[in-house]
């Protein structure tokens, strides 16, 4: 019985020392997060400006194309289907694609590696 105190007791004190590197470990990981989404961000920001830019400009090409024909209503209705299949696909590109990984998957790491210390020294 006193065996399984003095484990529990340097289970505890384990903890207790381990808990601030945890904590700075986790605002670590705050701020890389932080300093990769602002440069997805700004990245996406300015992919955006200049497809909405090309595909301003291609829509108005296509329409001045067309604009002496009797096919004028048609070309201005394929732009606006082309902004909205430019609109959807690009939707779903970032709802596959860009999906980050959890927050704490570095903690729960190194959680799991102390755990598995601890049980090897039981």
């Amino acid at each position: 019985m006193f065996a399984a105190l003095h484990k529990s007791r340097q289970l505890y004190l384990i903890t207790l020392d381990r808990l601030g590197d945890y904590m700075e470990l986790l605002r670590v990981e705050m701020k890389i997060r932080e300093q990769q989404l602002a440069t997805r961000i700004a990245g996406f920001m300015l992919a955006i400006l200049f497809a909405l830019l090309a595909s301003v400009f291609v829509g108005l090409a296509i329409i001045i194309s067309y604009w002496d024909s009797e096919h004028r209503v048609l070309a201005a209705w394929c732009v606006v289907l082309l902004y909205g299949a430019i609109a959807g696909i690009s939707f779903g590109v970032c709802m596959t694609r860009y999906r980050s990984e959890p927050l704490t998957d570095t903690l729960r790491g190194e959680l799991q590696h102390d755990i598995d210390v601890i049980k090897d020294n039981l």
